[in-house]
């Protein structure tokens, strides 16, 4: 295929606003519509009289826990309880860094390796953070792929 550009193709005037060329007139189509085949590898087929699909309701924590079939999934519940307690503790973790590193500038002349230390806790607070996002969210795409492809399975 050859681009408009390419030597030897005929040059159109810019459309207005200057978004590249105009469209290709249409022709009307004076004959009757053809009928449109559903999209698919064959027909569909309805399904079977009284049938319907399961209606899911989502059912709250503990009753999703005690759900024997695996049908309510827990762990979709409760990754934000998760993501805000690691962010708790890599708070926690970097204060511990930030004491270390009093401590080390009290020592005889550790001052600069004690600043240094201090200095490095947002760095590690950010990283540590950076981490545990990237491990939720990995979790959460995955519940929710399986959550989409139940939908998909609920359809056919």
């Amino acid at each position: 295929m050859t681009h408009p550009s390419d030597p030897g193709q005929p040059q159109r005037p810019p459309a207005p606003g200057g978004y590249g060329p105009p469209p290709p007139h249409q022709q009307r189509h004076t004959g009757p519509i053809p009928a449109q085949r559903p999209a698919g590898p064959g027909p569909q087929q309805p399904p079977p009289p009284g049938w319907a699909p399961p209606e899911r309701t989502d059912k709250s924590l503990v009753g999703a826990l005690f759900d024997a079939n695996f049908n309510y999934l827990v762990t979709p519940k409760l990754i934000k309880v998760f993501y805000i307690l690691s962010l708790m503790l890599i708070s926690l973790s970097s204060l511990m860094v930030v004491a270390i590193g009093i401590w080390i500038a009290q020592l005889r002349n550790g001052w600069l390796v004690g600043l240094l230390v201090m200095g490095s806790s947002p760095f590690i607070w950010i990283f540590e953070a950076i981490l545990a996002r990237i491990f939720m969210e990995a979790v959460v795409v995955r519940f929710k792929g399986v959550e989409h492809l139940r939908v998909i399975k609920d359809k056919i």
